[in-house]
Order: C-alpha cells, then structure tokens, then sequence
C-alpha cells in the first residue's frame, strides 16, 4: 500500500493519569468546536430576519428558499473545505488546519454581522452573503476531521474515547447555545430591533468568540504521531485513501450514517414533525429539544468514557441495538396533547445518538493509518453527514406523503442502524488485519 507502513501510532498500554496538558487539549478542542458550530446555527436561527434583509421579494416563501439555498451552499462548501483541510492536515501537520478551521469560521460570522443590507447596497449584499456562508461551509468541513485526529493523536489510549465524547459536547454545547442567544433575542427584543440591528448580535459575538479560540489553539503544539511520521508524507493522501481504503471509508461512512441519521432525525426534524402532524405549539417543543440537546451533549463525555472502558465496538453496537428495538414503538405512540411519548424519544435521544456519536467518532478516527488519517476520516465523515443526515428530513417527509404512516420515519433509522450493525460484525476481522499490515494501534 505504498509508502503506509508499520509507523506505531505513539501508543502506551499502561494507563497513567491525565496530564494537564492533555486536559488543556480537551478543553481548547472542545471551546473551538463550540464556537464554530455555535456561529453556523445561529444563520439557521436567524433565517427568516436574513431573507427579507437580504432577499426582498413580493413571495416570502421565495426569500426563505433562497436564504436556505445559501445554507445549502454551505453543505457544498464542507465536501471541498474537508478535501482542502485533510490534505494539508496530512501533509503539513494537525496543528495548522486546527488552528485555521476556527478563524475560518469567525472571520466571515463576524463580517455577516456588519454586512449592509440589500436597500443599502443592492445585489452585493447577497453577493457578499453567499461568500461569507461559503467561507463557513469551508471551515465546518474541515473542523470536525481535523479537530478528532488532533485530539486522538495527543492523548494517551486510555482516554481516547473520552477525548472523543468531550470533543462532540463542544459540537453540541455550540448547537445549543446558537439556539439559546437566538431565543433570548427574539423574546426580550421588539420586533424593530432584532431587524434593525438584534440579529447582528449573534454574528458579532460569534466572531470575536472565534478570534479567541484561534488565541487559544496557536499555543497548542504539533502531534507527537505527526512529528514521527512527517518524513514519510503521501503526496496525494486522499488518492491514497480512494484506491486502497475504500472498505475503510465505506465502514466508516455506515457508522457515521448512524449518528448523522439519528441527529438529524431527532434535532433537526422532530420538532417540526411534532408541530405540523399533532398540532403541538412549537414553543413548547423547542424548549424540550433545548433541554435534552444539551443533556446529549453532557452525555457524550459519558459514552466517551464507556467507549474507554468497554470498546468502541461494544458501545456502538448497542446503540444500534437500542434504536432497532425502541424507535418504532416510540412513534408509534405519539398522538396529539400527549408528552410522554415525546419524554421517551429524547431520553433515546440520548442514549442512543450520544452512544453512537462518541464511538463512532472513535471508531472513525482510529480506522485509518496516521499517514492518511485526516484525508480518510474527512471523507467518511462528509459523505455521511452530506448524504444521509442531509437528506433525512426530505425523506422523511417524503415517506409520509408515499405512505400515509405517521411512523415511516422511523424506519430511516431502522434501516441504517441494522445495516451498520451487521457490518460492525461482518467486517471486524477484516479491520483487524488492515490494522495489522499498516499501523499499530
């Protein structure tokens, strides 16, 4: 396979104490991530303000179209910012495209905020929109992929998965805050300032938080697995990974396609589920998604250590179980002014997503041989989260109408939990003698 060879992955099996070190590492990993998925929820949030301002239009809902189609163009821009990040990751170093990732969030988050509108300017606001939102869709691509192999790599094995788990409370703890300023904005401003000048907020925080977190990440250092492999760089990694490591990439993105699917399915999709098939308020449901958002982010440090107590293996392979055996009775039982059904499906939430989220990133990240690890994880990650969380509220909503079942979203998890879960068996001696032949780890 090339140049890939027999490189230890800087592993000790004697278990030691975290050292400060390690745990300055867990906390700017996780502030970074927070901060740059903290700036790209609150455009979500903030959608309806942003189309009028910058998208006038005699039809609301073509303004809104076209505020998310920029939203789209950012999912775009994660498939090249993950190709562009992984491949000076695996060539140049972690630490750079760790560090460049969060100032390639907080610059255009920051700008968003002092963007003129379009009575100011005209076409160049969205114009200068749409390039902001590219620049974010560029960051987020490469973030996640980058900041797990900087994490992985600088830590001992023993507290990798919860490495793992403490970096996805950052993911999620941002998701959550994003949420929360929006709220608070919308309900103790009047409708005149959050258009004249509240929903800028947001952005000018995010950016200035942003710049920090770059401060904090360029007094990290170089992984050790990096220092000792970087004379036997591949010239194009992600070459490397399509011709050799496509089982790899295919395992991975099944995984992922779990975790994509369940977050998707139950952050993304259920409260407007909830609303528009059993008429409950959308306020109410958005204060319960708020709260065990952020109960499943706390959650991910837990299974994080799970996954360093028990395996990787073992904690996915039961989340997997755990949605095969409760997701459809759950859906089953919702049915109009009734909570408990709802209490049930985010304490799965929970369980599950926050099992599947903090071992399958392990998983992810440990796959791949350290000389094309960044490039192999950045493409597995992508085209799960592109393809199959992207797609999971379209689809869902697209069953409904086929079928005319309230429950066939359900089944999206169903499906892609059985199929990971089989494959998790069928392909385990398969990954143990790749693991054998190229790195040990």
């Amino acid at each position: 396979m090339g140049k890939i060879e027999k490189l230890n992955d800087f592993e000790e099996n004697n278990k030691q104490k975290l050292t400060k070190q390690e745990i300055k590492i867990f906390m700017v990993s996780a502030l970074g991530s927070a901060l740059e998925f903290y700036d790209f929820v609150v455009y979500v949030y903030f959608a309806g303000i942003i189309s009028s301002l910058f998208f006038p239009s005699s039809s609301p809902v073509t303004a809104l179209i076209l505020t998310y189609s920029i939203f789209a163009c950012g999912y775009f821009a994660r498939l090249l910012g993950g190709i562009l990040f992984s491949h000076i990751g695996d060539r140049q170093g972690r630490k750079k495209p760790f560090i460049l990732a969060v100032f390639l969030m907080a610059l255009p988050t920051f700008f968003i905020g002092l963007l003129p509108t379009y009575q100011s300017v005209g076409l160049f606001a969205p114009v200068f929109l749409v390039l902001c939102r590219f620049m974010q869709g560029l960051a987020i691509g490469g973030e996640i992929p980058g900041s797990l192999t900087y994490i992985y790599e600088n830590v001992q094995k023993s507290y990798r998965g919860l490495a793992c788990g403490s970096l996805f409370f950052g993911v999620t703890f941002g998701t959550f805050l994003g949420s929360t300023v929006g709220f608070v904005l919308t309900k103790y401003l009047s409708q005149q300032d959050l258009y004249n000048w509240g929903w800028r907020v947001p952005f000018l925080a995010g950016g200035v938080l942003g710049l920090f977190g770059v401060y904090l990440r360029n007094f990290l250092n170089e992984t050790p697995v990096f220092n000792k492999i970087k004379n036997n760089i591949i010239k194009v990694p992600l070459k490397e990974v399509i011709s050799n490591y496509k089982f790899l990439v295919f395992k991975s993105s099944l995984e992922l396609g779990v975790v994509a699917v369940s977050v998707s399915l139950f952050m993304l999709y259920l409260p407007n589920y909830l609303k528009t098939y059993f008429g409950f308020q959308a306020g109410e449901i958005l204060k319960i998604n708020s709260f065990f958002v952020f109960i499943y982010s706390v959650s991910n440090i837990l299974f994080g250590w799970f996954c360093d107590k028990y395996g990787p293996e073992r904690v996915f392979r039961f989340s997997c179980i755990i949605f095969l055996l409760f997701v459809y009775p759950i859906f089953s039982y919702f049915s109009p002014n009734n909570f408990y059904p709802i209490f049930a499906c985010y304490i799965l939430m929970i369980v599950g997503t926050a099992a599947s989220t903090a071992s399958a990133m392990y998983l992810l990240i440990k796959s791949f041989p350290p000389l094309i690890r960044f490039s192999g994880a950045s493409l597995s990650y992508n085209i799960a989260f592109a393809f199959l969380g992207g797609f999971t509220p379209l689809l869902a909503t697209a069953l409904i109408e086929k079928t005319h079942n309230l429950t066939s979203p359900a089944f999206l998890l169903i499906i892609v939990s059985l199929i990971a879960l089989l494959n998790s068996f069928l392909s385990a001696k398969k990954i143990e003698k790749v693991h054998k032949t190229d790195f040990l780890s």
